[in-house]
């Protein structure tokens, strides 16, 4: 009976420490697979972190980019706009020029605008005051020599500034708007510079 005692028990206690070991080597490879897991958990948290931290820098930089062109757009808009301001003020200009200068600034352009052939001349104003500048105009012609003349025109002018000059084979626009858009191009990056001149200073 102590034989069959003392080999249940040593069957018993090998038993066990199977078990114990069993349980060990389980208890093992559990922590290394949860270790490996945290370490590939943190290592794709990395990977997220660095992913979202790259399209963060680069959404940074398409609005810094985008603010930056805007920026530059109601600049130029802005810029447009004072220049455009500035030629409807010498518009205005023209067109309230005291009568003399008046008189003799059309003048000095209608005689620069007919010396070749002469024409008719439709004028924006009264009759009497393109009277006087026709007959100014033609005293300039004269003076250069030529046999020329200028006549004022019966045809009512659909413009309220300056002429049109109507010659045997040309017509010569000479209305405010036209005398200052043909010096726009060369003016405006005048005008500009002065302009942002001012704003800077």
């Amino acid at each position: 009976m102590d034989d069959l005692q003392a080999l249940t028990e040593s069957i018993i206690s090998k038993a066990t420490d199977e078990a114990a070991s069993i349980v060990a080597n389980a208890n093992q490879e559990a922590e290394e697979i949860a270790a490996a897991a945290k370490t590939k958990a943190l290592e794709e948290a990395k990977k997220v972190a660095v992913e979202y931290q790259r399209r963060a820098e680069a959404e940074e930089r398409r609005i810094k980019i985008e603010a930056e062109l805007e920026g530059r757009k109601m600049a130029l808009t802005s810029k447009q706009q004072l220049v455009s301001d500035v030629f409807e003020k010498a518009l205005q200009a023209l067109k309230s020029l005291p009568p003399e200068k008046r008189i003799r600034f059309l003048a000095g352009r209608l005689a620069e605008a007919g010396m070749q052939g002469g024409g008719e001349v439709i004028g924006a104003g009264s009759p009497n005051e393109w009277t006087a500048i026709i007959s100014a105009a033609n005293e300039m012609i004269a003076r250069s020599g030529r046999s020329v003349q200028l006549t004022l025109s019966k045809e009512k002018p659909d413009f309220d500034g300056g002429f049109i000059l109507k010659g045997p084979n040309y017509r010569v626009d000479c209305t405010y708007q036209a005398i200052l858009e043909e010096d726009r191009e060369a003016l405006v990056p005048e005008i500009a510079d002065y302009l942002f001149k001012q704003e800077k200073g």
